[in-house]
């Protein structure tokens, strides 16, 4: 018999909550930021002097920052977990929208 709140034929997720499953959530934000800023990298380089070297130079530095803060999720607790899924959730949107 089949669990009345899992739907049928859908992959199981595991909890926001359970242990494991919010790092797990927070690193696939966050390495999707990362291919986000990757794929804008890449495209400043095929195209040099499109982008302004400042607007570069940040997307380097914010695409540094998103893999020292996916290493620092193996070893953060629950709340900082939350806090940098939060934080990368709203900056992949934003990266989305321009």
């Amino acid at each position: 018999m089949s669990d009345p709140l899992t739907p049928e034929g859908l992959p199981e997720q595991p909890p926001l909550h359970q242990p494991g499953g919010d790092a797990e959530q927070a690193g696939e934000i966050v390495e999707l930021v990362i291919g986000e800023y990757n794929t804008r990298l890449v495209a400043a380089r095929r195209e040099p002097g499109r982008y302004a070297p400042e607007v570069v130079a940040g997307w380097r530095t914010a695409r540094d920052r998103a893999v020292n803060d996916l290493e620092r999720l193996e070893t953060a607790g629950e709340d900082e977990t939350v806090q940098i899924a939060l934080a990368y959730a709203a900056r992949l949107k934003e990266l989305k929208a321009t």
